[in-house]
Formats: C-alpha cells, sequence, structure tokens
C-alpha cells in the first residue's frame, strides 16, 4: 500500500459503485506505508463499514480465488505479478490502462480498461463486471487462458525444451554456468 497503487482512487470508485450497489464489498489485500492513510480515508467513506484491510497474507491465492473481481488502480507497473495470480485462478479483472498491464490485458477480451485516473470510468468497468455474469465468465476465462499460453511454467518449460533440442541438433557447444561443457 504505497502512492503509485492508486488505493484512494479504488476506495473513491468503490463508494461511487456501493451507493447504487450496498452488497458489494470491498476487500483489500496488502500491506504498507500508505495503509492508515488509506484506513482513515476508507472510515471517512459512506461505504466505510463495507471495506476491510486483511493485510498481508500467506494465503492470498486461496482468498483471491473467492473474489468476484480483481481491481488494479496502479499507475506504474511492471507486468502485475497479482494481476497474473487473479488471472490464473480465474477471475475477471478491470484495470487501469497503464503500461505492463497493458501487457496482460486486453480490452473487452481478458478484462476491462480504464484510463489512468478516470474513476467514473473504472467504477463503469467494475459495475459492468460484476452485474453481468456472462462477461465476467468470458473475461475470466479467456484471461486464464492468456496466462497458461503465454506466462506459464508449462510454456516456459516447453520454450526451453525446444531450445536445447535446438542446440543439440546444431551441434553447437552448451556452456553451463559452472564452466562445464556438453
Amino acid at each position: 500500500m504505497i502512492p503509485r497503487k492508486g488505493l484512494g482512487d479504488l476506495l473513491q470508485c468503490f463508494d461511487r459503485l456501493h451507493q447504487n450497489h450496498p452488497k458489494y464489498r470491498l476487500q483489500l489485500l496488502g500491506d504498507g506505508r500508505q495503509r492508515a492513510e488509506l484506513e482513515e480515508l476508507a472510515a471517512s467513506l459512506e461505504s466505510g463499514n463495507a471495506i476491510e484491510f486483511l493485510g498481508f497474507r500467506n494465503d492470498r491465492l486461496a482468498l483471491l480465488s473467492q473474489f468476484d473481481l480483481f481491481v488494479m488502480t496502479s499507475s506504474l507497473e511492471g507486468i502485475p505479478r497479482c494481476m497474473m495470480e487473479a488471472m490464473a485462478v480465474g477471475i475477471p479483472v478491470v484495470a487501469y490502462d497503464i503500461p505492463g498491464v497493458d501487457q496482460l490485458i486486453e480490452h473487452e477480451t481478458t478484462g476491462l480498461l480504464a484510463p489512468l485516473g478516470d474513476q467514473e470510468a473504472l467504477a463503469g468497468c467494475c459495475e459492468r463486471v460484476l452485474e453481468d455474469k456472462t462477461l465476467a465468465r468470458t473475461l475470466a476465462h479467456a484471461a486464464r487462458n492468456r496466462i497458461d499460453m503465454d506466462y506459464s511454467a508449462a510454456r516456459m518449460a516447453k520454450e526451453y525444451e525446444a531450445l536445447f533440442q535446438n542446440l543439440l541438433a546444431s551441434g553447437e557447444t552448451i556452456v553451463t554456468g559452472e564452466g562445464g561443457a556438453g
């Protein structure tokens, strides 16, 4: 929970959604230097009673698999592992459209994207996924396939196997990190 994660935007977005959908609940996983400030902001919102800060959890994947939606409001990321985890366990994703995130999410195919800082658009994307179960299932399925095809350990192992097969077939010498040759 640090400023570049944009969690203030997420809290404001959730507050908007909660006004029309009081059944919604927001759970935040993780910790960081901004947590106390964010808890204070959450307590000041009308939706404050529906917001829960869970802190750092070792069981985050089990918790994540129970979510209806994963939302990322970061302003700066690489390729976010937590988003990949959500996609891999079949949770639909909504996020701000930033570099890194756009490597994982294709708008309307593997998730929904909103312009950076546009809380209204973000809320609209969240509402669409939460209220349209068919859309949520379609996005989650495509996202999971994307992770399996492009980012899984199985895919990486196949690529290494193909590389080694090509090297062996070419007769090139393979040098290990310990100076040996094969």
